[in-house]
């Protein structure tokens, strides 16, 4: 069973996590098209993105402003960044192919690390200023 913007509270096929000062747990689930957010109890607390926005989620990671970034390696390398209650902050896509991709990190310096089935790392430094979408 697959839902367009709401998932279900069971993983599906998780590949990615972070955890926040909140005692919150971050997982990226690829099949559920969304990041889904559980207490360190492992009670579902809510979803973050979902088919249409995060399509394949790689990975998750927590910016320096405390912003939920998800990487989805669907058709190109997309970035969406999320507060952490859920709500959109931007969105950006490269026009970049890359074969499978596995994990995503983040560097001391905020740039993108992204890791490929051809056995190679990519780093995307992206810029965001305010009323202005990311670079990459």
């Amino acid at each position: 069973m697959s839902y367009k913007f709401g998932c279900s509270k069971h993983l599906e096929f998780p590949n990615g996590v972070v955890v926040n000062d909140k005692q919150e747990i971050f997982i990226s689930d690829n099949r559920a098209h969304c990041v889904k957010v559980f207490n360190y109890d492992g009670s579902f607390l809510r979803q973050i993105g979902g088919e249409g926005l995060t399509n394949y989620p790689i990975g998750v990671c927590i910016n320096q402003s405390g912003e939920i970034l998800v990487a989805d390696n669907h058709n190109n390398f997309n970035i969406t960044i999320f507060t952490q209650a859920g709500d959109l902050v931007n969105a950006s896509e490269s026009k970049v192919k890359h074969a499978q991709c596995f994990d995503v990190a983040l560097m001391d310096d905020g740039s993108v690390v992204l890791a490929s089935k051809d056995y190679r790392l990519y780093i995307y430094r992206y810029v965001q200023a305010p009323g202005l979408s990311i670079a990459m």
